[in-house]
């Protein structure tokens, strides 16, 4: 089993601890012995890796990168060695998807993948597009289904398809019996996911374009389950902006409706995303979805 020299995983123990006392414990070792772990790491790196102040440890910006680069290259390095041992063992991958993607989905992309390839192990982690985005660069998924933004200089990328986003309110509402212009729903409460979410940040940015804050609204409500933002809007406690595949089944059964918007039309990719670089395992199982996609 590959490891780290012991000091970096010293440093990567303190990383997650944020705790002199704490990670000694975990590491079997003397708290003196933790820090002359990462003085040795910091003298010879020539860089300051935590900063400590107000009695609160926090990682440098140097420190976030090393410890980003030492979970990738461990990642790495592992995924190397099962390749070249002797027993091969079934593909096994942990994987992240955006709380639309997964809900709505990916239920049918998995049946298709697991009768494509019924030896392998998945495992579906569910979260919103900054956190999938984070768990990428630290080597704990092996590549995500997302909505929102990402860097294209460092993730290598597959657009699954272009989704519209919409408004809708309850039936008993009635913005959906005729066009609106987008400053009548001001007055309205506005349902909305969390800070981080890409179906957010895409509604923030399409007002953006037209110069709206989100302030512009009334009364907002942060909301960070679609299920639960779908039944509050139903009960006309205010209006929300999804996708229309999210609200699909209510659309036709007629217990939510679109409300149609003069000149806002938001049309947005979903895309499979993997590291470019350090993530050999994750290409691969993604080029596996890929072809299920085509």
């Amino acid at each position: 089993m590959f490891v780290l020299d012991y000091r970096y995983e010293t440093f990567l123990a303190l990383a997650e601890e944020m705790n002199y006392t704490r990670t000694a414990k975990k590491l079997h070792i003397t708290q003196p012995a933790v820090t002359q772990h990462i003085q040795y790491l910091q003298n010879e790196l020539n860089v300051d890796l935590f900063h400590y102040e107000n009695r609160q440890l926090t990682l440098t910006k140097k420190g976030k990168q090393l410890q980003k680069d030492l979970l990738l290259l461990r990642k790495e390095i592992i995924q190397i060695q099962k390749k070249l041992a002797p027993k091969e063992e079934a593909p096994s991958f942990i994987f992240g998807a955006t709380l639309t993607i997964g809900e709505y989905v990916m239920p049918e992309l998995i049946e298709r993948y697991v009768f494509a390839f019924p030896a392998h192990t998945l495992a579906m982690l569910v979260d919103n597009t900054a956190a999938l985005i984070d768990y990428l660069e630290h080597g704990k998924i092996d590549f995500a289904f997302i909505e929102g933004e990402f860097n294209q200089h460092v993730f290598g990328f597959h657009k699954i398809s272009d989704e519209s986003f919409i408004a809708v309110c309850a039936e008993t509402n009635p913005l959906w019996k005729k066009e609106q212009e987008i400053n009548e729903l001001f007055s309205h409460q506005l349902m909305i996911r969390e800070v981080g979410s890409g179906s957010r940040l895409i509604l923030e940015t399409a007002l953006k374009n037209k110069s709206i804050h989100l302030d512009s609204f009334d009364k907002i409500m942060m909301i960070g389950n679609i299920s639960t933002i779908k039944q509050l809007v139903k009960k006309d406690l205010g209006i929300t902006f999804l996708y229309r595949s999210a609200v699909e089944e209510e659309l036709l059964n007629g217990t939510l409706k679109e409300i149609k918007i003069k000149d806002f039309m938001i049309e947005h990719p979903f895309h499979l995303v993997y590291l470019k670089t350090a993530n050999i395992k994750g290409m691969e199982i993604a080029q596996n979805f890929i072809q299920l996609l085509s």
